[in-house]
């Protein structure tokens, strides 16, 4: 007879072992130069399954068997599968983009670019991805349709932003910002919409407790700095930033309590804050504050955040590479439409020319109303054929210019408008002629 004891044992279940997941090469990242194929590995005996399209992977996805070509930038996500047990989930953001090559990547703990591969849905962002190198990528997500940022492409110099409403759009970061004692520093590119105070981007934990946040008040731009709950702060004069233009904001604390502030890469303000300590911030956010509504408003093209304090080289580096990407020099501005013919009395129905930038698309109206993005584009000259108004506006790399409007006006008795409550069809009637024309 087996003891009672043994009998006891053989019931007991096999322990389940964990599948290692798979490694990814390269990793996450932004590249001087493109990296031509992708390798992924795993323990032996592993089945590997993985997606290029930034949809997670299951074990429905393609199975991996050799390496693989993704151009210049690519989202991949890889599971492994041993004895039908799943790993977790291996994701690597891929950029290649040789004009990063002055970008510090020591201490980069988020980086954020409108142009790399956001996945939507919709016109919806559902997550905004890293390029930091953070492991894992410090991804930022939002599952509320309601609370998505939308993606506007162009927005400047032909690259895309996340448009944030300031009510309610945010995203929740994967990573922890630890250690801070050696500083902190972020650099956006960003139009704000909204006044008020809101909050680009925070780390802190509740309360708020040991905050680093930057954000916009009205036209100054503020970062706050907390001790525990010892709050401080350094903001910029009036006028910093204009409501409906794209500006280069950095900040920097450098870990010895003090911290400045440059706009477009002018020094703006500098002065003492409290230090950051070495704390887990489990509540980082980007687009809002985690504890005052603050979200922002506006919209955003790039974000790097570090933690540590850049050097001034590094951060002339960063700034140089941003004014680059950019033309924040040039593309913040469209000149105003130019018409051949301006406001005038007309001897007789003419046409009419607009001068518009080869990287730039006319929008008008003829009904006196302002034209939008939503207008009849410009493709041909407008012929003039009775009293109207002329309106238009160009768009370029995603920057709107003022609008010009001219005034034409013919005799009515000879060029009358078309009566708008006459709503019969028009009538051609072709007659051809019943006697012959004369050699």
């Amino acid at each position: 007879m087996v003891p009672a004891s043994l009998v006891a044992l053989s019931y007991i279940a096999a322990p389940a072992f964990a599948t290692t997941p798979p490694t990814i090469t390269p990793g996450t990242g932004v590249y001087s130069t493109v990296q031509p194929t992708v390798t992924i590995t795993a323990e032996p005996g592993a089945t590997i399954f993985y997606t290029t399209t930034g949809a997670p992977a299951t074990p429905a996805s393609p199975v991996y068997s050799s390496a693989f070509s993704i151009g210049d930038k690519a989202t991949i996500r890889s599971i492994a599968q041993l004895s039908g047990v799943n790993s977790t989930e291996t994701i690597a953001n891929i950029q290649s983009d040789e004009n990063t090559l002055g970008v510090p990547r020591t201490g980069l703990k988020l980086w954020v670019r409108g142009d790399f591969s956001p996945i939507l849905s919709g016109s919806n962002i559902t997550q905004l991805n890293d390029l930091s190198g953070s492991v894992p990528p410090n991804n930022g997500t939002q599952a509320t349709g309601a609370n998505q940022a939308t993606l506007v492409s162009p927005a400047i110099n032909g690259y895309p932003s996340a448009s944030f409403n300031g009510t309610s759009r945010n995203y929740s970061l994967a990573n922890q910002l630890t250690d801070l004692t050696t500083g902190f520093s972020i650099f956006a590119v960003i139009k704000p919409v909204g006044t008020a105070t809101k909050t680009l981007f925070a780390a802190s934990n509740a309360g708020p407790s040991n905050l680093v946040s930057l954000e916009t008040v009205n036209t100054q731009v503020r970062l706050n700095a907390y001790n525990a709950t010892t709050a401080s702060n350094v903001i910029t004069p009036t006028s910093s930033v204009a409501v409906g233009k794209f500006h280069l904001v950095d900040a920097v604390h450098n870990g010895a309590a003090s911290a400045s502030i440059s706009v477009n890469g002018e020094s703006k303000i500098s002065g003492t804050v409290q230090n950051l300590v070495n704390v887990a911030r489990t509540q980082n956010i980007l687009g809002a504050n985690n504890t005052v509504a603050t979200f922002w408003n506006g919209e955003l093209a790039e974000i790097l955040v570090y933690g540590r304090a850049v050097t001034e080289t590094e951060r002339k580096s960063v700034q140089a590479y941003l004014f680059n990407r950019y033309q924040l020099t040039t593309a913040t501005a469209t000149a105003a439409p130019v018409f051949s013919v301006g406001t005038s009395t007309l001897a007789e129905p003419t046409e009419v020319a607009i001068a518009v930038p080869y990287n730039g698309t006319a929008y008008l109206t003829l009904d006196g109303t302002t034209p939008t993005t939503g207008s009849q584009t410009y493709v041909r000259p407008i012929r003039i054929n009775y009293t109207q108004t002329l309106k238009c506006l160009i768009v370029a790399n995603g920057v709107s210019s003022s609008v010009t409007t001219a005034t034409y006006t013919l005799n009515s008795t000879k060029w009358p408008a078309p009566d708008p409550a006459d709503t019969r069809a028009l009538q051609i009637n072709l007659q051809l002629p019943t006697t012959a024309i004369p050699q």
